[in-house]
């Protein structure tokens, strides 16, 4: 027992590592401009893969820039629009839209044109992909081979007469004035916009050891034609595909030992593991785990296995396949920051959303302690001579509906009055930003049924429910039990108060309210919940809930941030404990207090759990880590979905064999799945194995058309169908 919460406990604090599907990425907004204005982000560097893709986002760039920054200075001529950094897929894309525009620009590349095409292998067949999406560049783009690329681009790029300039630098960005200053091994630039088409190519990473700079001629990082190398002592360092590849192709006709510090496969594909081990099995390739380089000699390498035990060996190639890295220095000097960068900024503005959101739910609780401290020594005729007139012009489209006699009973009820203008105020969010995010998912989702039909039900549940508790329900059942209402939509445990605040002999008005709600949230709970869990896993948070609502609404805009890594996942238990908690308090407040809420049990709960982890640290914590924390990690009525779907669940999303490990959909999981080291391996992944909602957007994103849902046994008929045929 104790070595197993242990265990738990280094798991929870272990120290965060690299993972293959969270490199780090500099900040960048939807429009691509950076966090330094004027300083756009393209491609590689901005997490866009894909020739095509990159092509498209130079061309979308080129035409929103023409657009805002009109025609070129007359009066200033050597003033450019645009100084483009780069020379691959984005900046040229951007490059020759700018052209065709007419806008003043110069592309700088420091190496040479489409260096990360130079610096694939020889004959290496480009997909044309994603098929669906169309090719916006006046730049040629079909499915071709690499040598047939790089020669169509040239002859296309003289026969424009684009204005490139390879071989020269960019050291330097710093604003001038209104302008930009561009620095560069040969001189310097004036720009209105500077656009950074950045591939990470140019910067392989190196192991730092003994060796490495005096013995550079025999280092390789790209592996361009393994034919030119044959019954050479080859050396590989690095545990990536790119590493595995090479080592696959070399293996044929050389003595190839390669050699990572990872203690398992963890980095490349499943038929790329597959093959090397295969390959050390027949004899043809040395491989060793969890081993580092020592050094590096001119006929000879040396390294270190995880026991400490220093082998040498005759060589006379050494590839050096670790990654590359991003450009940090250069994007320090600049003032770009990487995401998640805790600067002085940052900080201030997350004690600005903290004491938003604790003000606005402490004002919702007034007078009832300790929530609503320090409000509490505001008096409570001031507190209700600001709060009614809010109040009644907000609840004016309806006040017709009640008789002078009901709306005076509306009007001294405080409680009713804050939770009416919370609700309005929570369910007009989600509309604006929920239509924003419909047009969003609308435009990016490959089959744009699902997320349509996702955000339409989202927002109708919630807009609905407003409506019938709010209004029909204070109607029909008075102001006194509208209020539970909300059970209808919130089921227990996640609306706690079903059971709470029962007179012990009410009127038979009462009585039927009472059954009703309760016996209909039992029912959602204990019978509805489990029903959908079978085919639909854990979609009632994502396409029912408000709480998921608010998350994939006002959250989608910072989806991208939620935390991320084995260690983030580890905590996820502990919904389990609150769903426990929840449980043990009912079965108290219904037994011991005869379902009254003034007791120290309930007070607890609502405090901890109501109040704090519900409302003011999830809201807060939006726009830094995604807007699923309190789902993710304290939501009882979630870890209780997960139990059923992962006990029984069906509902599954499968993958094929194209993934090409551009991470956008681990990036995109707003519960942290790291859904590539699935989709790499074409593993299937559930509640059985993962948090996952099933909100597809992981499908939607992926540029390959990797990802599917899929029901176990039957596959589904129509993907963007919320009620596919199964």
């Amino acid at each position: 027992m104790l070595a197993a919460l242990g265990a738990k406990f280094r798991e929870l604090t272990a120290r965060k590592v690299p993972e293959p599907s969270y490199p780090p990425l500099p900040e960048v907004g939807e429009s691509a401009e950076s966090n330094v204005p004027g300083v756009y982000l393209l491609g590689e560097i901005a997490g866009v893969p894909l020739i095509k893709l990159g092509l498209n986002q130079g061309v979308e760039i080129a035409e929103k820039l023409a657009k805002e920054l009109g025609p070129p200075r007359a009066e200033d001529p050597a003033l450019l629009d645009l100084v483009i950094v780069g020379a691959g897929s984005s900046g040229l894309g951007a490059a020759a839209r700018a052209h065709e525009l007419g806008m003043r620009y110069v592309v700088l590349e420091g190496e040479r044109i489409a260096t990360i095409v130079i610096n694939m292998y020889k004959g290496k067949v480009l997909f044309a992909e994603p098929v669906g999406v169309p090719n916006r560049s006046s730049l040629w783009f079909e499915e071709c081979t690499r040598e047939e690329l790089l020669d169509r681009w040239r002859k296309q790029v003289a026969e424009k007469g684009l204005h490139v300039q390879e071989h020269e630098k960019v050291t330097d960005v710093q604003r001038s004035g209104e302008h930009f200053k561009v620095t560069s091994t040969r001189g310097e630039y004036r720009a209105r916009r500077v656009l950074l088409a950045l591939g990470k190519s140019g910067n392989p990473r190196k192991a730092g050891v003994p060796g490495e700079k005096e013995h550079a001629a025999k280092i390789h990082h790209v592996l361009s034609d393994p034919s030119e190398h044959e019954g050479k002592r080859i050396f590989i360092y690095g545990g990536g595909d790119v590493a595995a590849e090479a080592a696959l192709a070399l293996s044929k006709n050389n003595k190839v030992t390669m050699v990572t510090i990872d203690k398992a496969l963890t980095f490349p594909k499943k038929r790329n593991v597959d093959a090397l081990l295969a390959e050390k099995a027949a004899g043809r390739l040395e491989l060793h785990l969890g081993t580092s380089l020592v050094k590096i000699d001119a006929g000879s390498m040396t390294y270190r296995t995880a026991d400490g035990q220093e082998t040498t060996i005759p060589n006379d190639l050494v590839f050096e396949m670790i990654g590359a890295e991003l450009p940090l220095g250069f994007f320090k000097k600049v003032g770009i920051k990487l995401e998640g960068t805790w600067d002085l900024k940052r900080w201030l503005v997350l004690a600005a959303t903290f004491l938003g959101a604790y003000s606005l739910y402490a004002l919702k609780k007034f007078p009832h302690l300790p929530f609503c401290w320090p409000f509490n020594h505001v008096s409570k005729e001031g507190y209700d001579a600001v709060l009614q007139p809010i109040f009644k012009a907000a609840f004016a489209p309806f006040s017709w509906m009640f008789s002078e006699r009901a709306f005076a009973d509306i009007l001294d009820d405080r409680g009713f009055q804050q939770g009416y203008l919370y609700s309005l105020l929570y369910t007009v969010v989600m509309l604006v930003f929920g239509i924003q995010a419909f047009r969003r998912w609308s435009n990016i989702a490959r089959d744009n049924t699902y997320q349509k039909w996702r955000y339409v039900s989202l927002i109708s549940f919630q807009v609905g429910f407003f409506f019938i508790a709010n209004v029909l329900a204070v109607q029909a059942l008075t102001v006194k039990y509208a209020w539970r209402a909300w059970g209808l939509y919130q089921p227990w445990p996640l609306f706690f108060n079903t059971f709470d605040w029962w007179d012990p002999d009410p009127d038979a008005t009462g009585k039927i309210i009472f059954w009703s709600f309760v016996g209909f949230g039992l029912f959602l709970t204990f019978v509805a919940i489990p029903y959908a869990s079978l085919r639909h896993g854990k979609r009632f948070c994502t396409w029912i809930c408000g709480c998921g609502g608010l998350a994939e609404t006002l959250g989608d805009r910072w989806r991208h941030n939620s935390a991320k890594g084995k260690r983030s996942r580890s905590w996820e238990f502990q919904g389990a404990l609150v769903l426990a908690a929840a449980a043990l308090v009912t079965v108290v407040v219904v037994g011991a207090y005869q379902t009254s809420g003034d007791n120290p049990w309930w007070l607890a709960y609502s405090y901890t759990v109501d109040f704090w982890l519900v409302g003011v640290i999830p809201i807060a914590l939006y726009p830094f880590f995604g807007g699923k924390v309190w789902c993710r990690y304290w939501c009882p009525l979630a870890a209780w979905n997960q139990i059923l779907a992962r006990w029984y669940g069906k509902l599954e999303i499968k993958s094929n064999e194209k993934c090409i490990s551009c991470t956008m959909c681990s990036r995109h999981c707003q519960v942290g799945v790291d859904v590539m080291a699935f989709a790499k391996n074409q593993q299937p992944f559930d509640n059985r194995n993962s948090g996952c909602i099933q909100c597809g957007i992981c499908i939607d994103v992926c540029p390959m058309g990797v990802l599917e849902f899929n029901v176990r046994g039957k596959r589904l008929e129509v993907v963007g169908d919320a009620a596919a045929k199964v």
